[in-house]
């Protein structure tokens, strides 16, 4: 990976203060995304039409863009096996099991900004200080405030005073000490990937890094300006093939979500363990340690797809 971002990437932290009892599901991901998109949609949207599709304002609206996220015409050959681009945005809900937040209890949100979404971080802090306020979503809560997931945890917007302190500070890819020649990976939120077109149960090391440098190819392109030939993959993918899969520990996680825009309650199950791989590994890690951050697979706007990551 070159020094320089692939393209621009903000971590936060959102720290919440439960205000009274908040009943939530053991995985959290749907209701934080399904509650504060539904205020960042009020706010965001000049029409108030109760459906996104066919409205004229879909190339510049807020919410289009960073939850809607339409396919760009100019980037068809990149995306032509996706109805949807990559959102903006990865959010990562507490991962604690709890399903009661007691008053005073403190819940941190891990919102990651990338490209666009970076600007759009007005509309995100306004859209969950609504969703505090409601307590339709579970109960009530306050944005106590939101710190830099990176830069030791300086504040960046304070939820008392409701005033930005600074700009979001962006990621820039850590050095790596020497050769990597073993990466552990530890699933912290479900993982939901396909191979051959089904999801895979047991993915391995291979399986995992097609899913990942695919997901950071498309980032590359629709979010740094890259060229969207993949030809870059091909000797790094290579290195995943020649790597051995050491350990593959998978336990399947079964949740669902209610889908609005299908009306139904849909599986999202994944699964959670951890995966240990050896070899010359490199030039991978960096674009593992970017992964820490913008998730693998599918589900990743509700937090699917979070890993820590251990290498040497």
């Amino acid at each position: 990976m070159a020094e320089e971002n692939p393209f621009p990437l903000a971590p936060l932290r959102f720290w919440l203060e439960i205000r009274a009892p908040f009943h939530v599901p053991e995985y959290k991901g749907a209701l934080f995304r399904g509650g504060f998109g539904r205020f960042f949609r009020d706010l965001a949207c000049v029409t108030q039409a109760a459906q996104c599709g066919g409205c004229v304002h879909l190339a510049t609206c807020p919410y289009s863009l960073v939850f809607e996220t339409p396919v760009i015409q100019e980037h068809m050959a990149v995306l032509r096996k996706y109805t949807h681009a990559p959102h903006p945005f990865v959010l990562v809900p507490p991962v604690d099991g709890r399903t009661l937040l007691p008053p005073g209890a403190a819940a941190p949100v891990e919102l990651t900004l990338i490209g666009p979404g970076i600007r759009h971080l007005p509309h995100f802090i306004r859209g969950f200080e609504a969703m505090g306020e409601s307590g339709r979503f579970g109960g009530r809560f306050r944005l106590r405030s939101v710190v830099s997931a990176v830069k030791r945890g300086e504040v960046v917007y304070d939820g008392a005073s409701r005033r930005f302190l600074k700009a979001p500070p962006e990621w820039t890819p850590p050095e790596e000490a020497g050769r990597v020649e073993r990466i552990r990976l530890e699933f912290v939120t479900p993982l939901r990937i396909r191979t051959d077109g089904r999801y895979n149960a047991r993915p391995d090391f291979v399986a995992v890094t097609h899913a990942l440098l695919r997901r950071v190819h498309l980032l590359r392109v629709l979010y740094g300006g890259a060229d969207p030939d993949p030809a870059w993959m091909r000797p790094l993918l290579a290195d995943a093939d020649r790597a051995r899969t050491e350990r593959a520990d998978w336990r399947l996680y079964e949740w669902d979500r209610m889908s609005g825009r299908q009306g139904r309650r849909v599986e999202m199950d994944g699964v959670l363990g951890r995966l240990e791989a050896a070899g010359e590994l490199t030039e991978l890690a960096p674009y593992f340690r970017l992964g820490e951050w913008v998730n693998v697979g599918s589900g990743t706007s509700m937090g699917l797809g979070r890993y820590r990551m251990v290498c040497r």
